[in-house]
């Protein structure tokens, strides 16, 4: 958890490896005749799921597995609609932030369809797979979604990719032609939130264009420790981390992609013992607005940076209102940043740890009046931290 951006890595240290203590694996302790079955058994298993998905460049990567059952439409009819959402049939149009979808193969009548899907900001791109079985009137389809960069936690984005390409009337999603009746199961898909796929991005017109902070000194700004009381939930700051949230910049070598800016941000859960740290990279943006920074982890170029940008600064009250960029999704009485790691997030910082409760009101206040819907903001306990 980190107000800029953390990494989307596991928290847990590997396990300790001894080759001379570790008791043998239970394979191991088999007679050979036994263990090498099991083991073509088990690689056969591994190969046949992984036939149903359509793989990823990332050794570590976000994904969904579902099968999706519908027993009153042939394979037919659900590959026919799959593709005429794709094709922007009666104007449909992705209801998940407006990503664009391609028919990479497979048509109507084949049994194995792929498609991609670009997010709305043109940064990311997952791959679908799709394997329908049925006779008659009925279909099962096995659907699989792959991240293809580095990612941990999507924010059911992958689930959202295959959900929002069948769903209908009785999830709330717009339809090409076919409304279907369906059940889902799901295989290996722990973040299928179905809320997070019909959230229309909005044109950045109809949000109000946000301002950054006036004569800014990122000088001033980088010089102290700063504490987060407020936050937005997104991708890589999961509520259970609210504690302590803290955020320090250093001046640093630029090295090879030029970051300039090294950031340290720690957060704790509610036993303020188990810290989660992240260390990434920051620098000025491309623009002329010394305000508007982005980052990313340091090993990666600025190409992959998110935008973070500073709203509103005042070093002498000591407080700080920051934006993962311009906020262009609709919500509650304004408008908010997406909720996955780019572009997305939405901070309130003090200088001071112990709580303000007027300072925060004031920065809210200035939040609302960009146009921001408050609601997304959740507190950050700063008591009893560790020193």
């Amino acid at each position: 958890s980190n107000p800029l951006r953390r990494r989307r890595t596991p928290n847990s240290k590997p396990s300790p490896v001894h080759s001379h203590s570790s008791p043998p694996s239970p394979t191991a302790m088999l007679r050979p005749s036994l263990a090498l079955p099991l083991v073509v058994a088990a690689v056969a298993l591994v190969s046949a799921r992984a036939d149903n998905c359509p793989g990823s460049k990332a050794w570590v990567h976000a994904k969904c597995s579902l099968t999706a059952a519908f027993p009153e439409n042939s394979c037919q009819e659900v590959a026919q609609e799959i593709i005429d959402r794709i094709s922007g049939e009666n104007g449909w149009k992705d209801p998940h932030n407006q990503g664009v979808y391609t028919l990479t193969s497979g048509g109507p009548t084949t049994r194995i369809l792929t498609t991609q899907r670009v997010t709305g900001n043109n940064k990311y791109t997952d791959l679908q797979k799709w394997t329908l079985n049925g006779e008659g009137n009925s279909c099962e389809v096995e659907a699989c979604s792959e991240s293809q960069v580095f990612s941990i936690k999507d924010f059911s984005t992958n689930y959202c990719d295959l959900h929002d390409l069948y769903c209908g009337s009785q999830d709330g999603c717009p339809v090409a032609k076919k409304d279907f009746k369906y059940t889902e199961t799901f295989n290996s898909c722990s973040q299928n939130d179905k809320s997070q796929c019909v959230a229309s991005a909005v044109a950045a017109g109809d949000c109000k264009a946000v301002t950054t902070a006036k004569n800014f000194n990122l000088t001033q700004f980088t010089a102290k420790k700063w504490y987060i009381q407020q936050q937005m939930e997104v991708a890589y700051l999961p509520k259970d981390q609210n504690f302590c949230v803290s955020a320090m910049y250093n001046d640093r070598d630029p090295g090879l992609f030029g970051w300039t800016i090294a950031v340290t941000n720690k957060a704790y859960e509610s036993d303020k013992t188990s810290k989660h740290q992240g260390n990434l990279c920051a620098s000025e943006d491309s623009s002329d607005d010394p305000a508007k920074l982005q980052v990313a982890p340091c090993f990666l170029p600025k190409i992959a940076a998110g935008p973070y940008w500073v709203l509103e600064f005042n070093d002498e009250e000591g407080y700080a209102l920051i934006s993962g960029g311009q906020p262009t999704m609709q919500s509650g009485d304004g408008c908010k940043t997406g909720s996955g790691v780019n572009n997305a997030g939405l901070w309130i910082f003090t200088r001071k740890q112990t709580r303000d409760e007027n300072l925060v009101q004031k920065v809210r206040g200035l939040a609302q009046a960009q146009g921001f819907d408050l609601s997304v903001l959740n507190d950050v306990d700063q008591t009893d931290c560790p020193v």
